[in-house]
């Protein structure tokens, strides 16, 4: 019959909890629970993955599969590394629960692969926690309540040293909607007073999509918006008669990015829509007219027509039969 030891081999500070058990079973085997506990707010486990570990998983495509990777670069191209999992379903529209399954999944087949130790759960914790393997966790300390995940700072350092995502593709200005990205900018609310961007007119390549709920998004990134508004001038782009605001605490007119070939469309080009010849900077009137109103095969037209030979620049070649075909595909 089986028998097992516990050895107290960690203590937690101050608080002289077990933090790791050591279980010797008969047959020899070694087992190592570590043990997962909430200390003042924070989610406490001793997880020690080296880089070099977290390189061969991520390597290892049963381990890190094409769902992981996607839920990982969620979490990844936030300031920090860092996001609650209702903020991650949100700004991807999928339910929070979603990419918290996935994560958990990750951390326990990070666990099976290694074969090192098991995390297990005590207090209010579940016992089969194992997200605690990939993310460090803290209460946000607001209500309702909701921890901040971060990605552990090894995994990070492997997936700077694979490239995983490629260096010049994340950043913390990108986003994955129009909407998101306009509010960012506001946020944020630094714009170039002096008109100062000129279009390189140079293609550059297209980046990765991230899955959401009804389908895939491309990421828009938030400088490359504000060149394109810069260049305009801050003025619509339709009609630079047209009446706008100026942005709070600024002296700069307040316009909206619009990408003419629709980021929704990515996928027919083998280069990026996101590039500033192909973002024009419109009123808020126009940029709603151009996407709901009557009238925008016309807007389209004039708008096509002066920037048709930019836009071949950067290897965006449509006729305007086609934009507007995507328009009203949009529109149905």
């Amino acid at each position: 019959m089986a028998y097992c030891r516990c050895y107290l081999t960690a203590l937690i500070p101050g608080n002289g909890l077990c933090i790791v058990m050591i279980f010797l079973l008969q047959e020899g085997v070694i087992v190592i629970y570590k043990i997962c506990q909430v200390i003042d707010g924070e989610y406490v486990c001793d997880i020690d993955i080296s880089v070099e570990e977290w390189k061969n998983l991520l390597m290892n495509e049963k381990v890190f599969d094409s769902k992981s990777i996607e839920a990982l670069k969620k979490w990844y191209i936030e300031p920090n590394h860092s996001c609650t999992c209702f903020d991650i379903g949100k700004k991807y529209d999928q339910h929070s629960m979603s990419a918290n399954g996935v994560i958990n999944g990750l951390g326990g087949r990070v666990q099976k692969e290694l074969g090192r130790f098991e995390v297990k759960g005590i207090g209010n914790i579940a016992p089969g926690t194992k997200f605690i393997t990939v993310m460090k966790s803290k209460e946000t300390g607001e209500k309702p309540k909701r921890y901040l995940w971060t990605i552990r700072d090894e995994l990070v350092q492997a997936i700077k040293e694979l490239d995983l995502f490629g260096a010049e593709e994340i950043t913390i200005n990108e986003y994955y909607s129009d909407d998101e990205l306009i509010n960012a900018m506001e946020a944020n609310n630094t714009f170039d007073i002096a008109q100062t961007f000129e279009y390189t007119g140079e293609a550059k390549p297209k980046k990765h999509a991230i899955e959401v709920k009804n389908g895939v998004s491309y990421p828009r990134n938030k400088g490359v918006s504000k060149n394109a508004l810069n260049k305009a001038g801050y003025r619509c782009e339709v009609d630079g008669e047209h009446p706008t605001f100026r942005r709070r605490n600024s002296s700069l007119n307040y316009t909206e990015p619009h990408h003419i070939v629709p980021m929704s469309k990515q996928d027919d080009f083998n280069t990026s829509l996101d590039v500033e010849e192909n973002i024009i900077s419109l009123c808020c009137n126009c940029h709603k007219q151009i996407h709901l109103g009557q009238g925008y095969e016309e807007m389209l037209e004039k708008i096509y027509n002066e920037r048709k030979e930019l836009l071949k620049q950067v290897a965006i070649d449509i006729s305007l039969e086609d934009l507007i075909r995507y328009y009203k595909g949009e529109n149905r």
